[in-house]
């Protein structure tokens, strides 16, 4: 048997985030107007931390089934994202989650009492980035500033003998300890994209990402 949330529990988890999922790089708005303007729409889900039910990610069995049905046990989430926490409980722990709904708390009470006006996504995103690989980008930019019209980049050591046909950049894993990381972090944030040949790491930067780096 599930230990589901009732109703108010939901409600007043969706209300304490500002009806926004509370996985910080998401932040997805989960409320709004339906076409019939008696009715609203609503993506959000009421997630549990520990499972509702044996077998459940992350279930705890010490707990009561009145503390699983407690608002304590509930993160607010969008679709997209409580199918992911489920998808991985080993990466998405209960502390995680505890830390998202405390953060997302916590910010809703700024936005809420200072009037902030939420960061757009893309910029929270190119802000982590910034903190991240901050000697990349700063590379990346002077790059484009001399070759304006330059997208395609390859990695590579300083030692290694490879032949260019002159319109790549280069990125070298002697300059940046943790190169591959960085790689991997833009990909999968799609700002790049993978166009390995010949066993050469070859990269090809998305317009967004070009913007990014020309207008910051």
């Amino acid at each position: 048997m599930r230990d589901d949330f009732a109703i108010p529990v939901k409600e007043t988890l969706a209300k304490r985030v500002a009806h926004r999922c509370s996985r910080p790089e998401c932040r997805q708005v989960t409320s709004g107007p339906q076409e019939d303007p008696t009715k609203a729409i609503n993506v959000g889900v009421a997630a549990h931390i520990t499972a509702a039910s044996p077998g459940g990610p992350r279930y705890d069995d010490s707990l009561t089934s009145e503390r699983r049905q407690a608002i304590e046990n509930g993160v607010w989430l969008c679709q997209t994202c409580a199918k992911l926490i489920d998808n991985d409980p080993l990466h998405y722990t209960r502390q995680v989650l505890h830390e998202w709904k405390r953060e997302a708390e916590k910010t809703a009470r700024r936005e809420l009492e200072q009037r902030i006006v939420p960061q757009d996504h893309n910029d929270i995103i190119f802000e982590k980035l910034e903190k991240l690989m901050p000697d990349l980008f700063s590379e990346m930019r002077t790059d484009l500033r001399e070759h304006p019209l330059r997208r395609e980049f390859v990695l590579l050591q300083k030692n290694w003998m490879y032949w260019a046909g002159g319109n790549e950049l280069a990125y070298y894993y002697d300059d940046h300890a943790e190169l591959e990381g960085m790689i991997h972090i833009l990909l999968n944030h799609n700002l790049i994209n993978d166009i390995t040949f010949n066993e050469v790491a070859r990269y090809v930067m998305t317009e967004e990402l070009i913007d990014y780096l020309n207008c910051s």
